[in-house]
């Protein structure tokens, strides 16, 4: 992504942590892959390609099938936006049209999603990260690699200064700065080599100029090629997981 020339609209804070990441984990499912990053931590999982209802059944691509389950009680409206989210973000890289007439399953457990219900974004960028671990894992093919973050832009305690932006904030930083949290940013770019390539997924909510809209892009480029990394580092351990046998 081509680097913007405007004026830094906010002093940036760096994750608390850095994503923690496993796949391989659940024998009864075709793959499984766990991601944490500051306080949220889901699990997804995948089945398939496998039969579909006659109900559901597409001719010429295979169904996407998410369900997210709440970390506590019963499923709500935002289980149902992070269902829809997730799906609109992984669609476009997975290859539905080999396996036309089938089912492919993605199942995602909120274990903690590191915010209070009213924000959704934290959950959502690390649910799209364990998602696309889990395909991977399962040998769904894609055509290219997925990766989210979540930014927060917080006022300055002086309002003389800029705003404050802080990357995938933990559950701490999100209390300390509730009522000082200007715009709220869950963006999912598709990268190839290791190279972004074009965005996925922007979600936003809050109040925001075009200046600082287009630095949280850049900010989330960066971040998510740095996530690749991770990602990558996963797959090579899960790969060689699998063919230890081999040796």
């Amino acid at each position: 992504m081509a680097q913007t020339s405007l004026k830094p609209t906010a002093n940036v804070i760096l994750p608390p942590t850095t994503p923690l990441a496993s796949a391989s984990f659940l024998f009864r499912a075709d793959g499984s892959a766990s991601w944490q990053v500051g306080n949220a931590h889901l699990i997804a999982s995948v089945s398939g390609p496998m039969e579909v209802s006659k109900r559901d059944e597409q001719p010429t691509v295979a169904t996407l099938e998410v369900t997210v389950r709440p970390d506590i009680g019963v499923s709500s409206t935002r289980e149902q936006f992070l269902q829809e989210q997730i799906r609109k973000a992984i669609t476009p890289v997975v290859v539905l049209d080999l396996h036309p007439r089938t089912l492919i399953q993605i199942v995602v457990q909120i274990v903690e999603a590191g915010e209070n219900k009213t924000h959704n974004r934290i959950a959502l960028s690390a649910a799209i990260n364990a998602t696309y671990l889990a395909l991977l894992d399962a040998g769904i093919p894609l055509r290219s690699t997925i990766s989210a973050c979540t930014i927060i832009y917080v006022s300055s305690p002086d309002s003389n200064t800029s705003q404050i932006a802080i990357i995938n904030p933990d559950k701490r930083q999100l209390e300390k700065n509730s009522d000082r949290i200007a715009s709220v940013h869950t963006i999912a770019y598709e990268l190839k080599g290791g190279q972004i390539e074009r965005v996925l997924l922007s979600e936003s909510s809050g109040q925001f100029t075009q200046d600082q809209l287009f630095e949280c892009y850049d900010l989330a480029a960066k971040v998510c090629a740095e996530s690749n990394g991770v990602l990558r580092e996963v797959v090579t351990k899960s790969v060689g997981k699998h063919n230890a046998w081999r040796e």
